[in-house]
């Protein structure tokens, strides 16, 4: 009996036994198991930190490069306009060049003088005095100095020499640009180069290498040998301590720029990391737990929770933008709304770059996406430890200031001035500008949401008002916001019903008095208010893609009424439309026109299109297909407000285009201001020389149009000869002045 019990009593033993071993094992093997994640969560840790340090060394790096390259172009581009001066017409005097070379001298203090050499022997230096010595030098006769200029020559690009021991004394940077001469048959003949000496520490300083207490910078690559040449500034024991480096793009070559936190970079370890001893901690606590209680759910608890922490991490990136590492909107509302419960005044600005989508539209996305980088760079340099900064999305960003008001505004004012230095995306010089909107918590709200929305109507205000500037809110800007809107809805409501007409301004021969074309002019009849200004209805056309509608329905009326008035026999000759951006970037124009032409029967010789300056300049590549095939069909071809986008006549020359219209800015203070005269007539003078026809916008005054003449200028309109007019009253305008009717021309006979 008692065997047998014996017998069942081991039975049960067994199991027991086994049980409790297996006890004692769990919490020992959960033990290892939560040491191992630890060890692993520890050394991602460590790795996260060692990867923000490099990151932070990095964005030092990226505003140090992007201080420092626009220093470069800052100092050295000065020297284009007198290179392209000696190219294009062989020689400079001594005046132009001491005059351009004392501007540039002005602008760009760290400039020490700038020199001359045809045939590589030095002829002049600005400034003089202190310079003599260098004067004659044959450069051909300087061992250490000839090979630089021997590269550019033969790169045919400019070169950045230096640091060099100059013999003035001091040390400098020497920009070396070689000049050519057009020869001929297109053969450019070496004339020699421009030096600009600029120096180095001041550059350097201006950079601001030496103005972050936390990092210590050097530079090396001498002569743009990259990090092949020698040092330029700094120590150069911290290339050899493995700094975060990156490259410089100079004239000519490379630099590479370094840095290092003061001290080195620190010793991490395991035992540095907050969460490895954290998961060490609950491993610890977790295992004694379960040797108490030895119940599976509490590890699926465990792994619920070392789960929560990877969605918290998840949490955090999705908090940051991509594309410029900022914050994004949803975490700057966060950080405006916790600014708004301490009750300081605070500045909520919105930025918007303008001409961005013309650098996405010709350069590509990533050309964009480095502009924004660059930019957000440039924006760090600007605000200071207080304030915030998030992208808002596509080229909009918005920014929290605190301090004083003055302290807000210059920083509103330093965003502007940082957005107008070029850009330089690989290689490809970009301009573009800002529009900044601002309000004031808690004048202009008291909520995050309204003090967004009130700086973005403020932006749109800053754009409106011609870009390039700031505007603060006022609840005025609100109010035209919905009468714009309003006026929005009359404008669909116009186009649906036919309310536009055509006015027509003439064009007269400023020789001979005689009446050459007409311009139409868009006017909107509305059956309530009247004539509504061009002013109010073609920007706001533009922004909300009704110029599309608009410009077709200009179109039609325009070539109806040339046919009409050739079947009467009275026309004032060719009749002149505006061709808006959007028509060309959105429609087909060209195929527009011709459907017009083919339904009236019209000669393409009986229309001139006008594109503006500013559109030819911003989509180049397209405005100048549709002119080559509006010039084809044998339209005539025009530029618009000439002298406002900031072109270049020679660039104007390999156009298709045949007229000029100077902008009217410049007519008003004819012939009293001795600037707008001198850049009227250089227009005039150009532009014949390059086989353009000129017209004159504005003229309102006798003497105006007395000059203009004197000038050369081929045609002109405005008040002084007639104001724009109603179709019917250019025809009885005509029948009263007979002395500017002109002779029938070969555009008249129909082909």
């Amino acid at each position: 009996m008692s065997t047998r019990i014996l017998a069942l009593d081991d039975k049960r033993v067994l199991p027991t036994a086994l049980g409790n071993t297996l006890n004692r094992l769990l919490p020992i093997g959960f033990a290892l198991i939560g040491i191992s994640l630890s060890v692993v969560l520890g050394r991602m840790d460590v790795q996260r930190q060692e990867s923000e340090l490099v990151a932070n060394a990095g964005v030092r790096l990226s505003g140090v490069r992007a201080a420092l390259e626009a220093q470069l172009r800052s100092a050295f581009g000065e020297t284009e306009g007198i290179a392209q001066l000696i190219s294009a017409d062989g020689h400079i005097s001594v005046e132009h060049f001491h005059d351009m070379a004392r501007q540039a001298i002005a602008s760009v203090p760290h400039i020490r003088h700038i020199s001359v050499a045809p045939g590589d022997v030095i002829a002049d230096v600005y400034p003089l005095r202190g310079n003599q010595s260098v004067v004659g030098i044959d450069y051909r006769h300087l061992p250490d100095q000839y090979p630089m200029l021997q590269r550019a020559r033969d790169s045919h690009r400019a070169v950045l020499a230096g640091p060099v021991e100059l013999y003035q004394g001091g040390r400098a940077l020497v920009y070396r640009r070689p000049v050519f001469l057009k020869g001929h048959k297109g053969v450019r003949l070496y004339w020699g180069n421009v030096s600009i000496v600029a120096d180095i520490d001041r550059l350097l300083g201006t950079a601001g290498l030496d103005l972050d207490p936390g990092f210590e910078f050097a530079l090396r690559g001498a002569d743009g040998q990259g990090s092949a040449g020698a040092m330029i500034w700094g120590d150069p024991k911290l290339f050899e301590q493995q700094p975060a480096t990156i490259n410089v793009d100079v004239p000519g070559g490379l630099w590479q720029l370094a840095a290092s936190p003061l001290g080195g970079w620190p010793n991490l370890s395991l035992f540095t990391s907050p969460l490895f001893l954290f998961a060490l901690t609950c491993t610890g606590l977790f295992s004694v737990f379960v040797a108490q209680l030895n119940r599976s759910n509490h590890l699926i608890k465990l792994r619920n929770r070392e789960l929560k922490q990877s969605q918290t991490q998840l949490q955090r990136l999705a908090h940051y933008d991509a594309i410029t590492g900022l914050p994004n909107r949803l975490l700057f509302a966060q950080h405006l709304h916790t600014a708004i419960g301490r009750g300081e005044r605070l500045a909520v600005l919105v930025l918007d770059i303008d001409g961005f989508k013309q650098v996405n539209d010709s350069l590509g996305h990533p050309m964009g996406d480095l502009l924004l980088q660059q930019a957000t760079a440039r924006f760090m340099q600007i605000v200071d430890g207080q304030d915030s900064l998030c992208r808002l999305g596509g080229d909009e960003f918005a920014f929290l200031l605190s301090g004083t008001e003055q302290g807000c505004i210059e920083r509103v004012q330093g965003l502007l001035q940082t957005l107008q230095q070029p850009f330089d995306l690989k290689g490809n010089a970009v301009l573009v500008t800002g529009s900044i909107g601002l309000a004031w918590y808690p004048e202009h709200g008291d909520s995050g949401d309204r003090l967004l929305r009130h700086a973005d109507t403020a932006m749109y205000a800053a754009k409106e008002s011609g870009r390039n500037a700031w505007r603060l809110y006022h609840p005025d800007m609100t109010q035209r916001l919905q009468e714009r809107l309003g006026l929005e809805l009359n404008l669909r409501r116009a186009l649906k019903h036919n309310e536009f007409e055509l006015w027509y301004q003439p064009k007269i021969d400023l020789f001979s008095g005689r009446l050459e074309g007409a311009e139409a002019l868009l006017r909107w009849r509305d059956p309530e208010h009247g004539l509504v200004s061009p002013a109010q209805f073609i920007p706001l056309a533009e922004r909300t893609g009704l110029i599309i509608p608009l410009g077709e329905k200009v179109l039609e009326l325009a070539c109806a009424q040339v046919a009409a008035w050739r079947a009467a026999d009275c026309l004032p000759g060719p009749v002149a439309i505006n061709v808006a951006a959007l028509q060309i970037e959105r429609s087909d124009y060209v195929a527009s026109l011709s459907r017009s032409l083919k339904r009236y029967d019209l000669p393409p010789t009986l229309l001139e299109v006008e594109i503006t300056e500013s559109l030819l300049m911003e989509s180049q590549q397209q405005a100048c297909a549709v002119l080559a095939q509006l010039q084809a069909m044998g339209v005539v071809t025009a530029v618009d407000d000439f002298g406002t986008g900031y072109s270049s006549l020679a660039y104007l020359k390999s156009l298709p285009i045949d007229h000029l219209k100077i902008d009217r800015a410049f007519i008003k203070d004819l012939p009293e201001d001795d600037d707008a005269m001198a850049i009227t007539r250089a227009i005039i003078d150009l532009g014949h020389a390059l086989g353009f026809r000129i017209t004159a916008e504005g003229i309102e005054t006798q003497a105006q149009y007395d000059y203009l003449r004197n000038a050369g200028c081929d045609q002109g309109q405005g008040f002084l000869m007639a104001r724009p007019m109603p179709a019917a009253e250019l025809q009885q305008w005509m029948a009263q002045n007979p002395q500017r009717h002109r002779l029938p021309v070969p555009w008249q006979v129909v082909p």
